[in-house]
């Protein structure tokens, strides 16, 4: 019968210590969770929502682009922000990364590509 814990590899635990103290007391942690409440709840918008800035590379606003189009519900003015995000990341050899300092990379090229010209531009 074949050991099955050959498959397995041994990884050390994130799980501190039982012997590891915590030097802060209750209240000190009490007022970080409040200033992290009050925080959040300062960049809650009125509807109840967060909106959280997550655009890192062009291919974000590739698919958003692509799914306008799709929902045949483009928005022109947020097309235009897209288009100018995607241009702007646009490297040197003319494609696209997925990184920041990352060299050019098919998926995000094909992507921004497509996009654009979806949106009406020229090669």
């Amino acid at each position: 019968m074949p050991n099955p814990s050959k498959n397995l590899i041994v990884l050390p635990s994130a799980q501190p210590e039982v012997s590891e103290s915590y030097s802060a007391t209750d209240q000190e942690i009490a007022r970080a969770i409040a200033r992290a409440q009050e925080n959040l709840l300062r960049q809650q918008k009125p509807d109840g929502h967060w909106c959280g800035e997550l655009i890192v590379d062009s291919t974000l606003c590739s698919d958003y682009i692509l799914f306008m189009h799709w929902c045949r519900e483009v928005d022109a003015q947020l097309q235009r922000r897209c288009i100018r995000h995607i241009l702007k990341r646009q490297l040197p050899d003319g494609g696209w990364n997925i990184y920041h300092g990352g060299p050019s990379e098919i998926n995000a090229s094909v992507k921004a590509y497509f996009a654009l010209k979806l949106a009406g531009c020229s090669a």
